[in-house]
């Protein structure tokens, strides 16, 4: 009997112990986030301050005052403030561990053997997501999401071909060398406060937004109408704003939702869309390292359980040739079709003009896909020898937008047979090659927002030139490419020679030619 107390006794005090440094971690982690500049855990550290000025105002005032009123006010407001951001973080922390990390959430282990004080092992991985997440700007921008502009240009992809750098390139155009060009370049809201995400993709499509890809709500990642008024018909500038998102050229449901979302919006006519690519041998080399090191991150903030519910109990492949082939599985293969399916079911492509009707179940009124179904059917290694197949999802992309927008692609101002321009990673360093691509992507966009501008279109293409032409001077030794793949840890995981060798002889039959792609 004295046992069984004392094992009780014992397993309660663990448990406090474990609630205490859980507490003790959770608010080092809002410290962190605070000290590095997140609105949320400032407003937390804010709330001891202003209960403690209210407390201050009723021991001194000898009557009700607009201070005490005031300080009431804020006080309530700063807590629903935390308690909606604390929601929406929570939310997209579950979301982000099984869905983007493709883990279990940790769970706190209760045998009695474990009972050993310790926090609660998901405070770690908590604690970062706290730290990179913008909770209540996601919010914000929700709510204004019908004062805000869609994107101008949308650079679809593909990972690991250079989307970081020619999406640094265009934001430089607003300031070339130093010098104000007449092009104001406005970058993308993302969710993830993270140097090589930042300012460049929103990953809205790919749904890191508890998977809402609904259409209408795209906007909520751009700027508000206003500024584009103020830009150009105050200023007088060529305004225009991108999404660089890289998932979504492989992406089997992001070309219908694109297509929808500007399928009746303002003039009806579509973004440009612009293809990053490269040798598909070494993309899908540099991939696999790019996510193992990815991987590595997870398991460093205490995720350890795969989430094979989700991803099948071949994830992750162990060797690149063994993800090659999880990517053509039938598993595999039946993902990407029942996802696109999915997508024609939401968002059926009609003619341009026509509005598409969407009658299918919807929760809270948004359209939302299945986790299976994001960011990639099956997970993200599951793109290795589907990322490198530039030509037939460029294909996918130019036939669903066709049957939304008819022959618009012919009204371009290079005349192109394609709404995809492409941009080989080679040239995206080399200031001389990369005027031309520049020059074609910047004059379409003009041509298809020419009723915007004051300016008459020769007038509007000589300042885009002169722009182009002081950033590739100012570029022409050469930029220092981002994003480089280290060697991975796991020596088995490294690709050999005979691994190259098989990525060689399976892209031989269903890759076309980076100079082929070029010339469509």
């Amino acid at each position: 009997m004295e046992s069984s107390i004392t094992r009780k006794n014992r397993a309660l005090f663990s448990f406090l112990a474990c609630l205490v440094l859980t507490i003790c971690e959770l608010s080092r982690g809002i410290l962190h986030a605070a000290k590095s500049g997140r609105v949320l855990p400032r407003l937390t550290l804010m709330l001891p301050l202003q209960f403690g000025g209210y407390q201050l105002l009723q021991s001194f005032a000898k009557s009700r005052n607009v201070w005490h009123d005031v300080s009431i006010v804020l006080l309530v407001g700063n807590f629903a403030m935390n308690a909606l951001g604390y929601s929406i973080v929570v939310l997209l922390y579950r979301y982000s561990v099984q869905t983007i990390f493709n883990r279990q959430i940790p769970r706190m282990e209760w045998r009695e053997s474990s009972l050993r004080p310790q926090p609660h092992p998901a405070i770690k991985s908590f604690n970062t997501h706290l730290l990179l997440l913008r909770p209540l700007e996601v919010f914000f921008r929700f709510m204004t999401v019908r004062f805000r502009v869609l994107p101008d240009i949308i650079v679809l992809g593909e990972t690991r071909c250079g989307t970081t750098t020619l999406c640094s390139h265009l934001s430089s155009l607003s300031k070339a060398g130093e010098t104000p060009t007449g092009i104001k370049c406005y970058t993308p809201f993302c969710p993830w406060v993270h140097p090589e995400l930042d300012n460049k993709e929103s990953f809205y499509f790919v749904g890191h937004y508890l998977g809402i890809v609904d259409p209408y709500f795209y906007r909520m990642a751009f700027p508000l109408k206003i500024t584009r008024w103020w830009e150009e018909k105050i200023m007088g500038n060529i305004f225009f704003c991108f999404d660089g998102c890289a998932q979504y050229l492989t992406s089997p449901t992001a070309a219908y939702l694109i297509a929808n979302a500007y399928q009746n919006y303002e003039n009806g006519d579509p973004p440009v869309l612009v293809a990053c690519v490269r040798d598909p041998v070494e993309q899908a080399i540099s991939w696999w390292k790019f996510e193992n090191d990815a991987m590595r991150w997870g398991s460093s903030m205490g995720l350890k359980s795969w989430n094979t519910a989700l991803r099948s109990k071949n994830y992750p492949p162990q060797t690149i040739v063994e993800a090659l082939q999880f990517s053509n599985s039938e598993f595999v293969r039946n993902a990407y079709l029942e996802a696109e399916q999915l997508a024609q079911s939401i968002i059926p492509t009609s003619n341009r003009g026509t509005k598409c009707n969407i009658d299918v179940p919807l929760k809270l009124g948004v359209i939302r896909l299945p986790q299976w179904a994001l960011t990639w059917p099956a997970g993200q290694l599951s793109t290795i020898g589907r990322s490198g197949r530039f030509d037939s999802n460029i294909q996918r992309y130019n036939r669903i937008f066709s049957s939304v927008f008819g022959n618009i692609h012919a009204e371009n101002a290079d005349k192109t047979k394609s709404f995809v321009h492409v941009v080989p990673l080679d040239i995206q360093t080399n200031g001389v090659l990369l005027k031309d691509p520049l020059h074609r992507i910047l004059s379409d966009m003009v041509m298809r927002r020419a009723y915007r501008y004051k300016q008459c279109i020769p007038t509007l293409i000589s300042i885009i030139d002169r722009a182009i032409d002081c950033l590739c001077d100012f570029n022409k030794h050469g930029a220092v490419r981002r994003n480089s793949s280290s060697t991975l840890e796991i020596t088995t995981s490294e690709p050999n020679a005979r691994d190259v060798k098989t990525l060689q002889d399976y892209f031989c039959s269903k890759y076309v030619g980076v100079g082929t792609l070029t010339k469509n």
